[in-house]
């Protein structure tokens, strides 16, 4: 593994099998965690994963901040299953 490789947060796995189980497309990216198509929108839910102690880093701070202000595009901060489910509008 390349010492630049990105760690991933440990609740993630589960969450991406959970969002699979409910029929939604994911896909795992570097700049935001998660792009998360559900299957009754038509749209992707961007999301950063991030155990209950986990913090945003600068980066991640500014890209979230520049696509909410200049694209209108909020991603969704997940920590558990239930937060991801409701974040793709699945509960």
């Amino acid at each position: 593994m390349s010492r630049y490789a990105r760690k991933r947060d440990a609740n993630e796995r589960d969450i991406i099998d959970a969002l699979r189980n409910a029929g939604c497309a994911v896909i795992q990216e570097n700049n935001v965690d998660l792009y998360v198509l559900p299957p009754h929108l038509p749209y992707w839910v961007a999301m950063e994963v991030k155990t209950k102690t986990g913090k945003l880093t600068d980066y991640q701070q500014r890209l979230h901040a520049s696509l909410r202000d200049n694209y209108n595009y909020n991603i969704a901060i997940v920590t558990t299953i239930d937060e991801a489910l409701e974040a793709a509008e699945l509960r």
